[in-house]
């Protein structure tokens, strides 16, 4: 699916920008509310590569995408520009989130825009880096300027495009934000950095700081200015509000990060980066055996966005990063693990899917790999994991760094050259690549692939198709080749009565253009794991979940219809997304009194989001059910 050229379809045929009051979505479709509803065309729209079907209720014409909606509804947000209104409906004031999670989603979305251009710079420095230790190119030739120029520019002048992504996430006009990383790296004020003449504003001395390549300084100055207008704009009328609310900001923002943001956080900064090294240089060795192949887990699970601005941070203050030195070894055990999961497998489609997967998580693309492979088949992740700490073993034995930074898998390598020349530590990279790729080849190959044999006992060798199984037939005498039946189970996620999805008063269950399933009409608010898997997405609006089980099986739990419009009123959240659930573990409790005065069904669809991937999904055929009961048959 092109999100992009989708999402220019729809706006297209919905009648554009002109006819759009606002935009949100929830975890299935796109809710628009136009200014003239008969504009669209709906039978045009649900021909559309992408679009499940359309829907028009509760005053809103409503685009169902399903699993691919984020993306569109981001590509879509881009094409209506500065619209204020393009935020998710999911947003809910008032939710409370550990300091954290918020810390990592701030993170995320400051740094995800830039990390593309990022890790493209990174690789030019690095290849520079190899033609200065060969002696290809000097520092004084052309052809070295400039490709340095082209390497150096971002790092150098970060708070800039810093300051652009960090206003865009705090809601702030991005001008503005790249005004503040601006002055902070304009050559006027960097020459005053340990010069003999004070710089003063007002008649007060500054401490001029060097805030080129600085990562933290930019964000908090951005944060604080993001504030300060949502007082101004309060105050000021909305003629004087577009160039008055902006001057001010910039008036007080500036100088005041100059004063006092600008040095205190530099000083958190370079602590920071001490703290990090002094930890590495206690026991590097130990360090790479307890990061290596955990790594893995902690990108699993998104907590690594909070290593990110430490990591260039470290580069920006002390020229390299340690840990980061220590990493390289599990992207290459887990396209070792998918690899030998390939080859092992007997099925051509497990087989195509091991090979694939290992071969573009060396290029350093992993999600296929651990999404597809190694987290549903779970003997592979920890045979990755375990090649990933042994190589992070030798990283830590040759303390090998990282001096730009770079994507992972082979693109990498150049990373690690020490613009001083190749060292002990670049051989030690490359190294403990070579050692988790075969580690964590030679481990899964041997003992983490499992089948069941004839009798159904587990074995080391042969075939096998999803973790959760609840039959599998053996082969027939005289027959060449083994064939397996799977049976997964969905447990029901409510106690309530099981009716029909043609029941469900919403086209898109309905019609079972989102998946097949079932629904229930509860008679309890309490909402448990219909599967033993991973949270993959909560709405902020809290009335949908949707989880991958650890066999593959993707489940979507929609509390009511149209529930989004409570905006989390009467949901109370007992998981959050990349949590770990198993069958009948509570995921929310929902009042579900107050979903009925506001007028709506409590009607809750389960559906299998992924139906195409199953032969069979099928209703167990009891009327009245218990949460935690069996409640849909799959069949591979």
């Amino acid at each position: 699916m092109d999100h992009r050229q989708l999402a220019t379809d729809v706006l297209r045929s919905v009648g554009g920008k002109e006819n759009i009051n606002k935009v949100t979505h929830c975890v299935t479709r796109l809710r628009f509310e136009l200014k003239n509803s008969k504009i669209p065309n709906a039978e045009e729209i649900k021909a559309m590569d992408g679009v499940l079907t359309v829907i028009q209720q509760g005053g809103q014409y409503q685009v169902v995408i399903g699993n691919q909606v984020v993306p569109v509804f981001n590509e879509l947000s881009s094409l209506l520009g500065d619209m204020s209104h393009t935020e998710s409906s999911n947003d809910v004031q008032g939710e409370k989130k550990s300091l954290f999670d918020r810390f990592t989603s701030m993170i995320s979305g400051v740094f995800m825009p830039v990390m593309g251009a990022l890790a493209a710079s990174g690789i030019i420095k690095g290849l520079l880096a190899c033609l200065s230790a060969f002696g290809a190119l000097t520092a004084t030739d052309g052809t070295y300027i400039v490709l340095n120029a082209i390497g150096d520019a971002l790092f150098y002048f970060f708070p800039i495009f810093l300051g652009s992504s960090a206003a865009k996430y705090f809601g702030l006009n991005q001008y503005v934000g790249m005004i503040i990383g601006g002055s902070m790296v304009y050559p006027a004020l960097v020459n005053f950095v340990g010069s003999e003449h004070q710089l003063t504003f007002l008649g007060l001395p500054m401490n001029m700081m060097n805030y080129t390549s600085s990562v933290f300084p930019a964000i908090v100055a951005v944060w604080f200015a993001s504030l300060l207008n949502r007082v101004i704009e309060k105050r000021i009328t909305q003629g004087f509000r577009y160039f008055l609310a902006p001057f001010i900001v910039l008036l007080v923002t500036v100088p005041l990060t100059l004063f006092i943001i600008g040095p205190v956080i530099t000083y958190l900064s370079n602590g920071l980066a001490d703290i990090t090294t002094a930890i590495y240089n206690f026991n590097p060795i130990l360090a790479g055996l307890v990061l290596g192949g955990p790594w893995i887990l902690i990108v699993m699970f998104g907590l690594h966005w909070a290593f990110i601005p430490i990591f260039i941070n470290n580069m920006a203050t002390v020229g390299y990063d340690s840990v980061m030195g220590l990493l390289a070894a599990n992207q290459f055990a887990m396209a070792g693990a998918a690899l030998a999961f390939g080859l092992r497998a007997r099925d051509k489609q497990m087989k195509t899917l091991g090979i694939s997967t290992g071969g573009t998580a060396l290029l350093g693309v992993s999600e296929p790999a651990l999404y597809g492979v190694l987290l549903p088949q779970k003997k592979p992740l920890i045979m990755a994991i375990i090649g990933g700490s042994i190589g992070g073993v030798i990283g830590g034995a040759f303390l090998s760094k990282v001096y730009a930074f770079a994507p992972s898998g082979v693109f990498g390598i150049p990373g690690a050259v020490n613009p001083q020349g190749i060292d002990s530590g670049f051989y030690g990279y490359v190294l403990q690549m070579a050692v988790g790729l075969v580690v964590g080849f030679i481990l899964t190959y041997l003992w983490g692939y499992q089948t069941r044999t004839k009798s159904g006992e587990l074995a080391t060798q042969g075939t096998t198709d999803a973790i959760s199984v609840s039959g599998i037939e053996g082969t027939d005498e005289g027959s060449s080749s083994s064939v397996a039946k799977t049976e997964m189970i969905v447990c029901s996620p409510v106690s309530g009565e099981v009716v029909d999805l043609a029941s469900v008063a919403d086209e898109a269950f309905s019609s079972e253009a989102m998946g097949k399933g079932i629904a229930v009409i509860p008679s309890s608010g309490t909402i448990v794991s219909p599967v033993d898997g991973v949270v993959t997405t909560i709405t902020r609006s809290r009335h949908a979940i949707a989880i991958i089980g650890n066999d593959g099986v993707e489940v979507l739990i929609h509390v009511g219809l149209d529930t989004v419009k409570l905006k989390g009123e009467g949901f109370s959240l007992k998981v959050q997304e990349g949590d770990s659930v198993n069958v009948g573990d509570v995921l929310m409790e929902v009042d579900l009194t107050k979903i009925s005065e506001k007028g709506l069904h409590v009607i809750t669809p389960v559906i299998i989001t992924n139906s195409g991937s199953y032969s069979s999904i099928r209703g167990i055929g009891t009327q009245q059910i218990s949460a935690g009961a069996p409640l849909i048959s799959i069949k591979v």
